[in-house]
Parts: C-alpha cells; sequence; structure tokens
C-alpha cells in the first residue's frame, strides 16, 4: 500500500516572517526616535524643567510649612492663637 507523503517546508516562510519582523523592527526605530527628537526640541526641554522645578519647589516649600506648624512650639502657637481669635469673634463672651 501506497501512503502520500506530505512535505512541509516552512524554512521559505520563516525567512519571510524574520524579513518582515525585521523591517517593521525598523520601521518601529525610525518612528520612535523621530517622536524622540521632535520631542526633545529646546522649548520642551525647557517646560519640562519650569515644571519639574515647580513642582519640588512647592513641595519642599509645603513640606517646610507642614513640619513648621505641626512640629514646631512657635507654629503650634501661631495656629492656637488664629483658632482663639476666631472662636473669640464667633463667641464673644458676654459681661454680666
Amino acid at each position: 500500500m501506497n501512503l502520500p507523503i506530505i512535505k512541509l517546508e516552512i524554512q521559505g516562510m520563516r525567512h519571510t516572517i524574520a524579513t518582515a519582523l525585521s523591517q517593521h523592527s525598523a520601521a518601529m526605530d525610525a518612528d520612535v526616535q523621530r517622536e524622540i527628537e521632535a520631542f526633545c526640541s529646546e522649548g520642551s526641554i525647557t517646560r519640562i524643567i519650569q515644571d519639574i522645578v515647580r513642582r519640588e519647589v512647592t513641595a519642599a516649600v509645603t513640606e517646610e510649612v507642614q513640619n513648621f506648624f505641626r512640629y514646631s512650639r512657635p507654629g503650634r502657637q501661631a495656629i492656637r492663637e488664629a483658632v482663639q481669635q476666631h472662636l473669640d469673634e464667633q463667641f464673644p463672651l458676654e459681661d454680666a
């Protein structure tokens, strides 16, 4: 009995897929490089630096002010006096 023999050759398909992936990778690299160059213009970098500096300075100043009012005697005293003044204005003591 003669059985049919099926011969599958994938070597050519492997080469075609590898070539297509290589070309796609090269195109993606070119796109990424083009976007990086466009993004890294002088104005863009300057804006990024200014935004980061502004954010970090704000965070540092905020933290120091919080620490002053939270942990220092003069800071807590200032809060105490402001609260007391507000309460005195809202609820004045009436002399009998």
